[in-house]
This record gives structure tokens, C-alpha cells and sequence, in this order.
């Protein structure tokens, strides 16, 4: 059993303190590749070819499509990679079908329906509007998508034009999601947001009251030069224009991006300290709540029944992800992959009739454990009998010093084996999937089992 040495480097910092700011000195990330063994790229096709000849294991599943192309590099973004050109857009949307109908009668994907479809990116709503149908239609005709299926479309206010929408919607789109990030006419421009605010207001306005589609937005806290104050005005916005659901994410500064650069450059003004970014979302989650707006996951709100947020929910979950296009990410079963992000690469592999694989993983046998952790903590529940039931382990008095030290710190309740998230707790969730990963791993892993 882990020692109280061991749980003691996970405390939270002691009762009294602010639990949104004060908790932990910082914010930890939850790595995507843990306990996973990455194999030799003269394996992968073979296996690749292994996972298609197999039946789909049963539950829910997702198909994510990859859209590499963007209007242009907002500064605070880590994934931009290419800019749309309307040949190369129109030659990358043939490759991405041409992989779909190769792969929709495989035995991996023909036996149980997909749940939920997102086009990502990158910014899907970049491609022409003859493009979006027809990439959109071929995910209806292709692929084995159940009756209800969430079919999500990410997109940008600029060049997202009537015509797009429409064709978006007349293809079998039913759900856009849109990067607002904040509504703010001066911080906008500082990330390379072209739309002022009542550009932005305008357009979310007209998408709304097209009523065929759920509405989801995007919003950021702790971009530089956003204050509470304009925090309060960009939720007062958002509620008014009364979309059918919300995101509200903290600013991750990835070092690559522009924006960190011109930070450390002094070009910027500093991002907001740990202690402001914890009111910037208890400011958040108490304006929703109040106005009894779903909360769904832990940045994620829903003011309308028709919002789901299935696809990101489902991923949380572990269900198996089938990916097309270039740049893409997935998983089926223990086997997890990429794929290429080099256009040409990815063009010349698929007009070869290759999987175009960049990286491919095999999990370890934590991975479901690590999964029920993750996904239990995105909702803000745990079921700790469960926990111990899938581990074949009584993991419950091994966690409860630890659980206990972060009811007192204000981060959860634990009754009856049940732990529950507070909204600090909901803050800090990363930290604390984080450490219940490692702890896992050092009570169930390999190195454990030796001793």
C-alpha cells in the first residue's frame, strides 16, 4: 500500500487557504500517452491492418475528421498548421473521402454504430461551402452512424458565410461549435481575431435563429489583458445571446505558440496568476449556475436539451475513436494512433491505399482504470466501489488519507465510497486525475508487483 509519504506529495496545500488559487502551485496536465508503449514504424501497417480485420469490441463509438487549414494563426494556438488555399482544400477533401469509403466496410467499422462525429481542426469552416457538403454527406452515406448521431461541426466567425451554414446543415450537421474565446473587441485583435464584438454577437445571432442545429461556444479565460471585469461582460454576452451550450477552458500557453513568444519577448502583457485564473472560472460556474444552465462536464454547460456534448464526453470514456485526414488522432481498443501531418506524406499514402500512420501506441492494462478515473472526475463523480471492482483491488482505503486531506482542503466530498467534485475541485480536476494515475500505477504496476 503507498505509504503516507508517497500520498503526502499529493496533498492539497492545508485548510483556510483559497482552494481555487492557493490548492497547488500549479495546474498539472493529464498525459494522453501514459502507460503507453509506442511501436516501430515498420510495425504499424501490420497492425493497423490487424485492428480493421477485427469486429468492433461493443459500446458507443466516434469518427473525428481532421481539417489542417485556418484563415489565419491566431496567437494563443498550438495546432495551426496550413493555410486554406481553395485547390489544396479541394484536393485534401477528395483524400479524406476516398479514406473514409476505403475504411467504412472494414470489420472494425461496420458492426456497431457511431455515436458522434466531430470535423476539427484547424478550422473545418475554412473549406468551401461545396466542400463541407460533400465531406459531411459522405459521413452520412459512408459511415454506420446512429439514428441520433451528434454530427459536430468546429468553426470560426470569419468566412463562415450564410452559404456554408446552410450547407453544413442540408448535408446532416446538427451541432456547430464556435470559437468565440472572448467577446472583447480589444483582446480579440490582440490574438489576431479579426471580428469585433458586434461582429460576433451579430453572426451567433443569426446561427441561433437558424433553430435546426445545437449552438456551442468557446470561451477563454486568462488571455493577457482580459480582466474580471471583462470576464463578467463576456458571460453577461454569451447568456444573452443564449446559445445551446458553452465551453469555458483556461488559457494554456503552449511555449511554440506566438503568443508565449511575445510574452517572453515583453511585447505582451503577462498572462493572469494561478489565484486570478481560479476566479476566473468560480466566476464562470456561479453566473451558469445561477442561472441554472446544465453543467456537464467540468467546462462544459448546457442551457438547452439539445445540447449533448456527446463526442467529448465519449472520449473521456475511452470509446473508440476511428480518425481521417491528415493531422488526425484516434483509437480502437488498446491501440491508439496519428496520422501524418504532412500534407504531402498524408496524400501520398492514401493514393497509395495506406493508413498514413505517424505514431501508434499500444496501452498498457491500466488503461481502464486510468479511463474510469479520467472519466468520473470530467463529470465530477466517482464511484470508488467501482474503482475497486474493475482494479480486482480494494484501491478505496489505499486513496482514502488522500481523499480525506482533499475534502479538507475544500476540493471534494467523500461519503458512502461516492467522491464528488466541489467547483474547486472541478478547477483543480487535472491535478487530481494526475495523482490518482500515479497512484495507480505505483499500487497496480509493474514495478510494485516485482517487489
Amino acid at each position: 500500500m503507498a505509504s503516507s509519504e508517497e500520498l503526502a506529495r499529493y496533498f492539497a496545500a492545508g485548510t483556510g487557504l483559497n482552494p481555487f488559487g492557493e490548492a497547488f502551485s500549479r495546474r498539472n496536465a493529464v498525459m494522453p500517452f501514459r502507460g503507453k508503449r509506442r511501436l516501430p514504424p515498420e510495425e504499424m501497417q501490420d497492425v493497423w491492418l490487424q485492428v480493421l480485420s477485427q469486429p468492433g469490441r461493443p459500446g458507443k463509438r466516434l469518427a473525428y475528421i481532421h481539417i489542417p487549414f485556418c484563415a489565419n494563426h491566431c496567437l494563443f494556438c498550438g495546432f495551426y498548421r496550413n493555410t486554406y488555399v481553395p485547390q489544396t482544400g479541394a484536393d485534401y477533401v477528395d483524400l479524406v473521402i476516398e479514406e473514409i469509403r476505403r475504411e467504412a466496410q472494414t470489420n472494425a467499422l461496420r458492426h456497431n454504430p457511431i455515436h458522434a462525429v466531430y470535423l476539427g481542426g484547424g478550422t473545418p469552416t475554412a473549406l468551401s461551402a461545396e466542400e463541407l457538403s460533400r465531406l459531411i454527406s459522405t459521413v452520412r452515406a459512408e459511415l454506420p452512424l446512429a439514428p441520433d448521431c451528434e454530427i459536430t461541426v468546429e468553426g470560426r466567425i470569419i468566412h463562415f458565410t450564410p452559404d456554408k451554414i446552410d450547407a453544413c446543415l442540408e448535408a446532416g450537421a446538427n451541432r456547430f461549435s464556435i470559437g468565440v474565446q472572448t467577446f472583447d473587441t480589444d483582446v480579440r485583435k490582440r490574438q489576431g481575431r479579426r471580428s469585433s464584438r458586434e461582429e460576433v454577437v451579430h453572426f451567433l445571432e443569426y446561427l441561433r435563429d437558424q433553430d435546426r442545429a445545437a449552438v456551442v461556444i468557446d470561451l477563454i479565460y486568462g488571455l493577457p489583458g482580459q480582466t474580471l471585469d471583462v470576464w463578467q461582460r463576456d458571460l453577461e454576452t454569451a447568456a444573452d445571446i443564449g446559445p445551446d451550450g458553452l465551453d469555458l477552458y483556461g488559457l494554456n500557453l503552449i511555449p511554440t505558440t506566438p503568443l508565449f513568444k511575445a510574452i517572453e519577448a515583453g511585447k505582451f502583457p503577462a498572462t493572469p496568476g494561478l489565484n486570478q485564473i481560479g476566479a476566473f472560472y468560480r466566476t464562470g460556474a456561479e453566473f451558469f449556475r445561477r442561472r441554472n444552465w446544465r453543467q456537464i462536464s467540468n467546462n462544459h454547460w448546457a442551457r438547452t436539451t439539445r445540447e449533448r456534448n456527446l463526442y467529448n464526453l465519449l472520449i473521456k470514456e475511452g470509446a473508440d475513436c476511428i480518425a481521417f485526414g491528415s493531422g488526425a488522432g484516434g483509437s480502437i481498443g488498446a491501440v491508439g494512433y496519428g496520422l501524418s501531418g504532412d500534407l504531402t506524406v498524408y496524400g501520398e499514402d492514401v493514393r497509395a491505399g495506406r493508413k498514413s500512420l505517424g505514431m501508434m501506441m499500444v496501452s498498457d492494462e491500466l488503461s481502464a482504470l486510468r479511463t474510469l478515473v479520467t472519466a468520473g472526475f470530467e463529470v465530477g463523480h466517482l464511484d470508488l466501489g467501482r474503482l475497486d471492482r474493475t482494479s480486482g483491488r480494494a484501491m478505496t482505503p489505499v486513496l482514502e488519507p488522500l481523499l480525506a486531506q482533499w475534502q479538507g482542503a475544500g476540493l471534494l466530498s467523500f461519503t458512502g465510497g461516492i467522491v464528488e467534485l466541489t467547483t474547486a475541485g472541478r478547477f483543480w480536476y487535472s491535478n487530481l486525475i494526475a495523482a490518482l494515475h500515479d497512484i495507480l500505477t505505483l499500487e497496480l504496476g509493474p514495478s510494485r508487483d516485482a517487489a
